[in-house]
């Protein structure tokens, strides 16, 4: 291994160190509370370290949101690799992967969840529809009168991210196979009645 294979190693594990500790203490006591000095502190760095690779917290936190969302739109289409089309009831796949890549970088959804308020939902909303607008199409059944593919493919992400927020607010109590084999269903079946429960509904 070349001393600039060791370098590039070294480096990316200080990185991850440093994302590691922002990502800790925005869940301990929040954004605006935490200082360099608290973040080289928590990677056992010092402060010399830290700015040798980021210029502030904020720099620091927009790698750590860009990779979470480049996470996201990656998984999409990986499941179908070499594939040319499949059929709607096989999505399961890329589902399982969207929850699983959620579920294993749960904290780091919390603390950008957290710092950023809606404004994670809305990134998710975007880069999930900018992935399925550049990596497929959906061909849908035919109706009357004919759906709208833009308004469709929102309506789809918007549930997708919806599911997603929900999942948070339950503490992520449910596994990811199971949010996934839930966010398939509800995309297929369509509805059946709706009861007013104010009129005599149950």
């Amino acid at each position: 291994m070349t001393d600039e294979h060791v370098l590039d190693r070294r480096a990316r594990r200080t990185r991850q160190a440093l994302k590691s500790a922002l990502v800790s203490l925005i869940l301990d006591k929040g954004f605006d509370s935490v200082t360099i000095m608290d973040i080289a502190a928590r990677a056992d760095y010092n402060r010399g370290t830290f700015y040798k690779h980021f210029v502030s917290k904020e720099d620091l936190l927009k790698e750590i949101h860009d990779e979470f969302l480049q996470g996201i739109a990656e998984l999409l289409v990986k499941p179908y690799e070499g594939l040319e089309r499949i059929e709607a009831s096989m999505t399961y796949p890329s589902g399982l992967r969207l929850f699983e890549h959620i579920e294993q970088h749960k904290d780091v959804f919390l603390a950008l969840s957290r710092v950023e308020r809606g404004k994670l939902a809305m990134d998710m909303y975007d880069r999930l529809r900018e992935s399925m607008r550049k990596d497929m199409h959906i061909e849908m059944e035919p109706t009357e009168p004919p759906i709208d593919y833009e308004i469709m493919l929102s309506y789809r992400m918007s549930a997708t991210v919806g599911v997603i927020m929900h999942w948070a607010e339950v503490d992520f109590k449910y596994t990811a196979s199971y949010m996934a084999q839930q966010l398939m269903v509800l995309v297929e079946t369509k509805m059946d009645y709706i009861v007013f429960k104010r009129n005599g509904g149950t």
